[in-house]
């Protein structure tokens, strides 16, 4: 009988009786031994790659002397017995793990270490001599070697002789006890610590990179990622001066005592699961709720981004993670910026430009302050409070989103930008009313060295903007009849006006920290502002939705470690992991240009130089995907009338 004359139940019949002829399966000695999970030989190679750049990091040196330190603060004599895996071992295999989309388990750990080290690699390691004990606990070694370089930079280990076990809830009142032991100068040297550690790995993520598309000079923006915590117990709500307030469950009427509630994670918090969200604080709830809240720390990212928004950004170097840090949920927001700025400028970074969203904007003058005492000219957006006309007078000029304007500058341009966000006016348009605008705005008469401004009329010097009643026109000043310049009417100019100073005076003086929040290095909403802050935001969202999708950061199975300082570990790895994906496929992709020129097969680019390509919904104008969407309006849709059958 062919093949071809068998029925679909006779080939199912014949496939069955060849699966019961054969021989019965099962599991090699090496599955069994190991378990399940990867089994991949990690070789000498690799191993000793991953070991160089563990060295190049400096980390090794720094953790002895981290040990060194606290034992000398202790009262404690150096000594004892070396750990059988040292800190280079185990950050080398926890590398190596993280690279390969493994998790960060100390169980994965363990088993790479028995079982996946070829003995070349184990020598590579110098731990060969530990596998002539068959019943070595490789997993207790793992536990101990990784939480040894936890305790290094943990602040909340020990406070002034209050002993806090990290794997113990705390109760309402133990927590009382051990914030009234706190030591915050321990607690700041700590996390001092974490964040050094942090990105001293970073950067020798960084120098993977080939030296020629290493960029030392660029501009840079920062983003805030939740890393969700791998517990539920959280903390009572707090009041306005920071004390936990028990509460007692209102369906209970047998008692009036407040309910019990153990906290795991004290350094977490919750945050709110909605991406922009308008509250982002749960003390404000009435009710916290777990559909909309999760208890979540908080990353602060810093990458690079391209100077020029208009450059494409596929032939440029990847834009990498150039520093993190880890913290609490609405805590020390400004202070991690400022903290990993001067991380930047100490590596030898210079910033060229700083760009930020609204949550940064609506800080507190002293952030704003201290990226001014820096010099690193920002690019930032705004909340509602700080569009048009702000409280920000000098000298009889009008602050309008960051910048000083002529007292006679019609109301209209003041309020251009609220009548483009209600939908009065196109973008085009808009833009065309800001240009309007700006020849009202003061021109810049001297900028010193400190980054005092003196600013002058724009009706005065030898290239006005504006020609003006109570002004003279510079005598080599272009007339008026000549030139294209606005004309204040003197309906326009208030009796009071001719003594403000900006209009008697030459110039006015604005110093570094004056009106901080609104200034910035572009005109808010022009084009040069819009184009490069939607392409730093795009940038900054690419790289949170690479670690939160692509490398599971979301994922708490995967870091099953209590603590912020075993999170600051695990995020180190998943931020190394990151970059070094960028680098790869990056020059990955260059070599395979290079490979298909030198044949003569080079692919051909999709656009042109210069040229513009939508999207088809674009194109179809269905998009709502807009900055300033117009306005819509929906009525109910009322199904047409069906037509009468036919006779």
């Amino acid at each position: 009988m062919t093949m071809e004359s068998l029925s679909w139940d006779d080939t199912v019949a014949l496939t069955l009786e060849v699966l019961a002829a054969s021989t019965d399966g099962g599991l090699t000695d090496r599955e069994i031994a190991a378990g399940a999970g990867s089994m991949t030989p990690i070789d000498a190679d690799l191993a000793q790659t991953w070991l160089n750049r563990l060295l190049q990091s400096r980390v090794l040196p720094a953790l002895v002397g981290w040990r060194r330190f606290d034992r000398a603060v202790a009262g404690k004599r150096a000594g004892g017995p070396q750990p059988d895996i040292s800190d280079a071992v185990i950050l080398t295999v926890a590398l190596i793990l993280v690279m390969e989309e493994s998790t960060v388990r100390v169980r994965d750990m363990e088993r790479a270490l028995e079982h996946r080290l070829t003995p070349e690699a184990r020598e590579v390691l110098g731990i060969a001599h530990l596998y002539d004990n068959p019943f070595k606990n490789w997993y207790f070694l793992a536990h101990r070697a990784i939480h040894r370089i936890i305790a290094t930079f943990d602040p909340y280990v020990a406070n002034d002789g209050f002993q806090r076990t990290k794997w113990k809830a705390m109760t309402l009142e133990e927590r009382q006890a051990w914030e009234a032991n706190l030591d915050e100068a321990f607690v700041a040297r700590m996390r001092a610590r974490g964040e050094w550690f942090m990105n001293a790995l970073v950067e020798m993520s960084i120098r993977q990179q080939a030296p020629e598309f290493r960029r030392r000079k660029t501009a840079f923006t920062i983003d805030q990622s939740q890393v969700t915590a791998g517990v539920h117990q959280a903390r009572w709500k707090r009041d306005k001066d920071g004390n936990e307030v028990p509460m007692r469950n209102k369906l209970d009427t047998t008692t009036d005592k407040a309910e019990g509630r153990r906290v795991l994670a004290l350094e977490a918090d919750w945050a709110p699961k909605k991406k922009g969200a308008k509250k982002r604080n749960a003390d404000d709830e009435k009710r916290v709720s777990r559909v909309k809240w999760e208890l979540s720390y908080m990353a602060n990212i810093i990458i690079d981004v391209i100077e020029d928004p208009d450059l494409d950004k596929k032939l440029q170097a990847p834009q990498l993670i150039r520093a993190i840090s880890l913290g609490t949920p609405n805590k020390r927001i400004g202070d991690h910026a400022i903290d990993l700025l001067d991380s930047l400028q100490a590596r030898g970074y210079e910033l060229t430009r700083f760009s930020f969203d609204r949550g940064y904007s609506q800080l507190k003058d002293a952030f704003h302050e201290e990226l001014v005492r820096r010099r690193i000219p920002v690019v930032k957006d705004y909340v509602d409070r700080q569009k048009g006309i702000t409280n920000g007078a000098l000298g009889g000029a009008i602050m309008v989103e960051g910048r000083y304007v002529c007292p006679s500058t019609p109301f209209d341009l003041l309020e251009v930008t609220k009548r483009w966000e209600a939908g009065q006016l196109t973008d085009a348009e808009y833009w065309k009313e800001l240009e309007k605008l700006e020849r009202y705005e003061l021109s810049v008469h001297e900028k010193k060295p400190d980054g005092t401004l003196r600013l002058s009329c724009p009706a005065s010097g030898i290239s006005p903007t504006a020609s003006c009643p109570l002004r003279k026109l510079h005598p080599k000043a272009v007339p008026d009849d000549e030139a294209d310049r606005v004309r204040i009417q003197r309906a326009n100019i208030s009796d009071r006006q001719k003594d403000y100073r900006v209009c008697c005076q030459t110039s006015v003086t604005v110093k570094p920290t004056e009106h901080v929040q609104q200034r910035q290095m572009l005109r808010h909403n022009g084009r040069q502002w819009f184009k490069t802050y939607r392409s730093d935001r795009s940038s900054s969202e690419s790289t949170n939705d690479l670690l939160q999708r692509d490398h599971k950061l979301h994922v708490t199975t995967n870091r099953p470690m209590r603590g912020l300082a075993a999170q600051q570990l695990a995020l180190a790895l998943l931020a190394v992991r990151s970059n070094m994906t960028r680098i790869i496929n990056f020059e990955n992709a260059l070599r395979e240009q290079q490979l298909r020129a030198a044949a003569g097969r080079a692919p051909q680019p999709r656009k042109k130089e210069g040229e513009y390509l939508q999207r088809s919904r674009d194109r179809r104008g269905e998009t709502r995907y807009l900055r300033n969407p117009p306005p819509r309006e929906l009525v109910p849709y009322e199904e047409p009338a069906l037509p009468e059958p036919p006779a």
